[in-house]
Parts: C-alpha cells; structure tokens; sequence
C-alpha cells in the first residue's frame, strides 16, 4: 500500500488546479446553458442548482473538515465511507419530497430530482478526497477533479446540443459522475489506504451525532444564499432567476478559487491547535487570508474593467444589459470565501457553539433583508441581502475563535 506524502505546496497546488479545472467545467457549463437552450433552461438549472446545493449539505452532513483534522483516528476510513453513503441516500430521498410537495413544472421537477442525484455523486467523492487529504496525498484529488470536470462537461454539453433537453443533460452528467467515481476514484485511495465499508452500527450513529452540529451549519451556509435566489424566483419568476444565476456564475471562480487555496490548510490547522501552537496558527491564517485578499481585489478590478465585455462575450446582450449586479455579487463572493474559511477553522478547533450562532444569524438576517429588499430593488436586492447577511455572520465567527483561543 502506497503512502507517500507529498508537501503542503504541492498538494495545494494539486488541489487548486484540479478543483479550479472542475469548477471552469461546472461554471462553463451555466454559460453555455443559455446559448445552447435558452434563458428558461438557464432559469430551471439555476432552480435545480440553488435546491440541489441544500441537498448537498445534507448529503455532506459536515463531515469533511471532522474527517481530515481527525488527528487521533477516532473513526475508521470505513465508517466515514458507510456514513456518508448512509447520508447521501438520505438526502436524494428528502430532495424528492421536495420536488413533489412544491409546486414545480415537470421539467422543473425532473431538473431539481436529477440535480440532486448528481449532488449526491460529488458528496460521496468528497468522503474519497477526505481519506487521500488526511495522508497528504492530495494529487490524486486534483486529477480526480481533471477528470471528472472533462468528463461531466462534455456529457452535459453534448448531450444539450442533440437533445435540447436540459433534464437528459444533468442526467448524462449524473451517471458520468459516479462513472468515474468507480473506476478512478475508489481503486486510487485503495492504494494509500484501508478503504472497505465498515457498517458498525454504534460508530457509525457516534460519528454522524457528533457531526450533527456540522450539518447544521452546512445547511445554514448554504440556505444564506440560497434564500435570495429562492424568494427571487417566487417574486420575478424563472427568467430574473436565470438572468441572475448566469450573472453570478463567472463570480463563483472567486468563491471556489478561494476555498481551493485555504482547503489544505484545515489539516495544519488542526494539527497546530491540538498542539497548542498558537503562532504557527496565526500565521497560517494571516497567509489564507492574505491570499484571498489579493484574489477578491484581483477579482473587483478585473470585474470593473472587464465585467461588461465579458458578459458580452458569454451570454450576449441580453444578460450583459444587467451588468450593473456584478461587483455587487462579487463582492458577496468574497464574503463567502471568508465566511467559508472560518466555518472550517472552527470545525477544526471542534467550535462547533460558534459555528451555529453565526449562521443563524445569516440565515436570519438574509430571509428578512430579502422580503424587505428584493420586492423594492428586484435582483440587487438579492445580492444586497446576501451582503448583509455575510458580513454579521463573518464578523460573529471570527469573534468566536478569538474565545475559543482564550479559552484554551
């Protein structure tokens, strides 16, 4: 069995290159969404993608960040595997109540159903990426991430173009998926590690009480910007939705880049804080953050001069004519990334308290700023509430590792 790690640099650079290749695929494929079948269609991925990313933190169950900063083994490869297929299955079952209790279209259903599925797929792979991340073996994630993004993209995308039917295409990216899951991914981690399913009742149930907290905090991260988009549909309809999901597409590079950077770290953090190595935590901090900071003012130029022609080139006049919601959503972006990089900090200090309030109060604030704002200000009064949101949830967050720091 091979074991060899590899250094923080390079499994960052791994990471970040494969995962900034699949998330180009997944954002390319919003784009093209709109030339190869319209806004509507666009409007409906857009729908499926908002319910389908609340399906996968339920799928995800929080579990990512328990999983690489378990530094003492407290559980198996294998219980975290039979764990997260016990949740993925669960959250494809809770997506297709959804789909039936609410009023949706057909295709509308189908979309959200099939979307789920898929998220299911990239949920069951992050328990995979988790295993070869905790041993430093973090090029396998990013080739991983190579190709699958190839892969689903020219399923989604072909499939579109001789179909025209956006329900076969989240199909066809669905089944590459897992494809690639089963032949690639799962023989990979066999060879760095003990991979087989352990379906142990009372670790099992342990490992997922324990992470209950976590999947709190993974929905309420998610709901924070999903119930802008949610109420926008509900008060503009589909078509504002789908003007506003392909202008926000391009700022999600942001979001992801950012997450892609600081990911490797919620090890070190981990292993820093159980050592009670308070100067080399900071300063890894001082480094994520720094990073993102020159990634979010790269972002905001290249946003201001360039915004307006790139949506030009991307989706034609008919989206470019809003590009007024760009910086804004950038901006919200950023927030994100940062409200991302403290929730994993958190994780890794087992600040799960923190974690709760303050997306809580996201949630809170982005549900009420949304009712107030979006009927006045339409679109930009989603991504106004969003801001509002992220920034409280932020600064309670990084006030509750200040404390757990004191404490400890």
């Amino acid at each position: 069995m091979e074991n060899k790690k590899l250094s923080v640099q390079k499994s960052i650079l791994w990471n970040s290159v494969g995962s900034l290749i699949y998330l180009a695929t997944q954002w390319l494929i919003t784009i093209l969404v709109v030339r190869l079948a319209g806004v509507d269609a666009a409007g409906n991925l857009a729908l499926a993608m908002s319910v389908g990313n609340l399906m996968y933190s339920i799928a995800l169950f929080g579990m990512r960040n328990f999983q690489v900063s378990d530094i003492a083994e407290e559980y198996r490869n294998g219980v975290y595997i039979a764990s997260r297929l016990i949740t993925c299955f669960v959250s494809v079952i809770i997506g297709t109540v959804y789909v039936l209790c609410m009023s949706y279209t057909a295709e509308q259903r189908w979309c959200i159903g099939i979307y789920c599925v898929f998220k299911a797929s990239e949920a069951l792979y992050d328990v995979y990426a988790g295993i070869s991340q905790k041993v430093w073996r973090m090029d396998y994630i990013g080739k991983s991430w190579v190709i699958k993004g190839i892969c689903t993209f020219v399923a989604f995308c072909g499939v579109l173009y001789l179909t025209k039917n956006i329900v076969f295409a989240i199909l066809a990216m669905t089944i590459v998926s897992f494809v690639v899951i089963l032949i690639y991914d799962i023989p990979k981690n066999r060879e760095i590690a003990e991979i087989s399913i352990l379906w142990k009742g009372k670790a099992i149930a342990s490992l997922l009480y324990k992470c209950i907290p976590l999947l709190v905090y993974s929905m309420l991260t998610t709901a924070i910007a999903t119930i802008p988009r949610l109420i926008l549909e509900k008060i503009c309809g589909s078509y504002a939705l789908g003007i506003y999901g392909s202008v926000a597409a391009p700022t999600m590079i942001v979001q992801m880049g950012a997450s892609y950077i600081y990911s490797p770290f919620i090890t070190l953090f981990a292993e820093r804080y159980h050592h009670k190595d308070k100067r080399g935590f900071w300063i890894a901090f001082r480094n994520c953050f720094l990073a993102i900071a020159v990634l979010s003012v790269c972002a905001m130029i290249g946003g201001k001069l360039l915004g307006h022609w790139g949506l030009m080139l991307l989706y034609g006049k008919e989206v470019a004519v809003h590009e007024a919601l760009l910086l804004p959503l950038i901006a919200a972006t950023i927030l994100t990334a940062i409200l991302w990089l403290f929730c994993g900090i958190l994780t890794a200090v087992r600040e799960f308290k923190g974690l709760i309030v303050g997306n809580v109060a996201a949630v809170l604030f982005s549900a009420v700023c949304s009712f107030v704002l979006i009927p006045k200000m339409e679109m930009q009064g989603a991504t106004i509430a969003l801001i509002i949101a992220l920034g409280i949830s932020c600064c309670i967050l990084f006030g509750c590792l200040c404390r757990s720091w004191r404490e400890k």
